[in-house]
């Protein structure tokens, strides 16, 4: 599976499980601990709304206050997104910030 495709898929699985463990998004999407922690890190810099919480009941939850909207993208215009997110984060300086005008 693509990781654009795994991305999409783990916000699908986290909106629907809400509260999860990196474990078991591990053994669902068959890799590694440390690549579904990267890729939560992605979602969440991509406006997830992801928490953590510690302990031996923690794990991983979406906010109560916020429901993911459902996706309507093709798998092409998630891709597209996706490597455009990506290619900005290049530029040091972008013509889309605000004024404090």
């Amino acid at each position: 599976m693509s990781k654009s495709k795994r991305l999409m898929e783990l916000m699908l699985t986290v909106n629907r499980m809400r509260k999860f463990t990196v474990g078991e998004l591990a053994r669902e999407f068959g890799v590694s601990q440390r690549t579904i922690l990267r890729d939560l890190q992605e979602l969440g810099e991509l406006g997830v709304p992801l928490y953590s919480e510690v302990g031996p009941h923690g794990g991983y939850q979406v906010l109560r206050e916020r429901l993911l909207p459902p996706i309507a993208f093709t798998e092409e215009e998630a891709v597209s997104i996706f490597f455009a997110v990506h290619a900005l984060r290049h530029y040091s300086s972008l013509p889309f910030e605000t004024g404090t005008d």
